[in-house]
């Protein structure tokens, strides 16, 4: 697997060992998804519980709210929680780690499984708190015809396949369809169709929302809320609900 190493930030409060473990639990917990009874504002994955995983959480959200003094909008910074940033201008030639900044799966990044190979040329996209290998990626101007040309963007990685070749990914959503009318996002070789690979980067608090720009699934936005079978993994999908859209921020990598 690939991706890197992140852990959830401390608020400061509940800096303590305890506070620490019963926060890591609760949020294990909205990834799995789990919705909380009393807690507002958190973000819930879309996995299914079982009953007695469901009585577990509903105790770890007690103690978390009566130790910690736990809040979801401390963490995931709702759309009061801060101020929108600027908007995002990659420096030519660097390399960045794409990053999830929201419950569930805060700390995630961007990757690609080998074993969720669509076929001979893409693979299903997904997120991982794993250290191992994080994708490097590329984000330049997008060639297409967008509303917002100024924030239209293409991010591509590669790949080594022999010593001296190299295969090139780019980030897309063709045509896979879930049943809740998301989109899967999938990284496909490039260059392809320039408008299944277009994206806008959007502002928002916290960080960036990412659009498709144009061609299938069009105005849709980047999610990662479905758990994959390994742990501390999420597919990543798009959604016509700009406010389910995850918050990304993108990391220099040196």
């Amino acid at each position: 697997s690939s991706g890197i190493n992140a852990e959830w930030p401390l608020r400061p409060g509940a800096a303590d060992k305890k506070c620490d473990s019963l926060e890591k639990g609760f949020k294990d917990c909205l990834s799995k998804g789990f919705k909380p009874k009393k807690l507002e504002g958190c973000k819930s994955g879309a996995g299914k519980m079982e009953k007695t995983d469901v009585k577990k959480c509903a105790k770890i959200e007690k103690k978390v709210i009566k130790k910690c003094d736990f809040s979801c909008d401390d963490e995931d910074g709702g759309e009061d929680g801060g101020d929108v940033r600027e908007p995002f201008v990659p420096a030519a030639g660097s390399h960045y780690l794409v990053k999830k900044m929201d419950a569930p799966g805060a700390g995630q990044v961007v990757t690609a499984f080998s074993a969720d190979k669509r076929n001979s040329e893409s693979y299903f996209m997904a997120t991982t708190e794993n250290s191992d290998g994080p994708i490097p990626w590329k984000i330049e101007k997008a060639s297409c015809n967008c509303q917002d040309e100024c924030s239209c963007y293409k991010l591509t990685f590669r790949v080594k396949v022999t010593c001296c070749r190299y295969m090139y990914f780019a980030m897309s959503a063709h045509s896979d369809t879930l049943d809740n009318g998301d989109g899967r996002v999938i990284v496909h070789k490039t260059p392809y169709k320039p408008e299944d690979e277009s994206w806008v980067i959007e502002p928002a608090v916290n960080g960036y929302k990412l659009k498709k720009a144009q061609g299938r699934h069009e105005g849709k936005y980047l999610v990662a809320r479905v758990n994959r079978k390994e742990p501390g993994t999420m597919f990543a999908d798009v959604t016509a609900d700009s406010s389910a859209a995850s918050i990304w921020n993108f990391e220099t990598i040196a």
